[in-house]
């Protein structure tokens, strides 16, 4: 089988079988909205293929609003399903919690994998992991990534309900546009696949992993979700360093206040 179709009528019955296998309501409840969930991310297709549940999977990752706990029970149900459907090897496995800390991409791992990249001509994902760990955008977001939003410098990526303003900082914005006047992009998305459609994650994930020898990398860091882990691992950074700089000039301000206007200090 090619493809499963993701249909109400296929969700209904999946969840009849696990009525009378003697699922409580509230099971029962829960599994239909993790497929429903499924459904709606599909939209505006609704087919299953072989690689789709490994896609939700990482997806569910790199946009780090769920508990690993959370997504491993959405892949759990969605492998019953895929098992209701004939199709158990399509299944993934779960995140295990010692993976979560040994994917863990270093500054120095990912400056390897672009070192990697621009040695072996790999120009494409060379600024594909480069602007996902400078601007933190994801894989599903890359079709805001456009040749007008580098040329401007700024602008809102939104994802569903989330909207994020992100400034593209000037070494970027003068390589991006480089890119894209070597390779005739004058407008819409700067990235696409080779035959002009979306990037396919596990295009991309290929193609990451096809560096990691050279970069003395272990594949399982070579993902998307890691680079933008690191991305948000170093803004954090930042943001505790610019708090401690704040922390420290509004004490030097006080004890300038201090040397003229100190309670102590004041004439008797």
């Amino acid at each position: 089988m090619e493809e499963i179709r993701l249909t109400v009528e296929n969700i209904n019955a999946f969840l009849q079988k696990k009525i009378e296998a003697g699922n409580k309501p509230e099971t029962i409840a829960e599994y239909r909205r993790i497929l429903l969930a499924l459904r709606k991310w599909l939209l505006p297709d609704t087919t299953l293929h072989k690689e789709t549940l490994q896609q939700w999977k990482e997806y569910m990752q790199e946009e780090k609003v769920l508990a690993v706990r959370t997504i491993n029970c959405r892949l759990t149900v969605i492998n019953q399903f895929l098992n209701f459907a004939g199709e158990r090897n399509w299944q993934v496995s779960c995140i295990r919690l010692e993976e979560v800390e040994k994917s863990v991409l270093s500054r120095g791992e990912y400056i390897r994998l672009l070192q990697a990249a621009r040695q072996m001509n790999k120009e494409q994902i060379y600024f594909i992991m480069k602007t996902i760990c400078v601007l933190g955008v994801s894989l599903r977001e890359f079709p805001q990534v456009t040749v007008g939003f580098i040329k401007k410098g700024r602008g809102e990526i939104t994802t569903g309900e989330n909207v994020r303003k992100i400034v593209v900082p000037s070494g970027l914005q003068k390589e991006l546009l480089a890119y894209c006047a070597r390779n005739g992009i004058r407008q819409g998305p700067i990235f696409v696949a080779q035959r002009g459609g979306e990037l396919h994650r596990v295009a991309v994930n290929t193609s990451m992993k096809q560096l990691c020898q050279s970069a003395g990398v272990k594949p399982e860091k070579a993902t998307p979700s890691c680079l933008r882990g690191l991305y948000e691992r170093t803004q954090q950074e930042l943001q505790e360093n610019i708090s401690i700089i704040l922390l420290q000039y509004y004490e030097k301000l006080l004890e300038a206040d201090d040397v003229t206007a100190a309670w102590e200090g004041r004439d008797l």
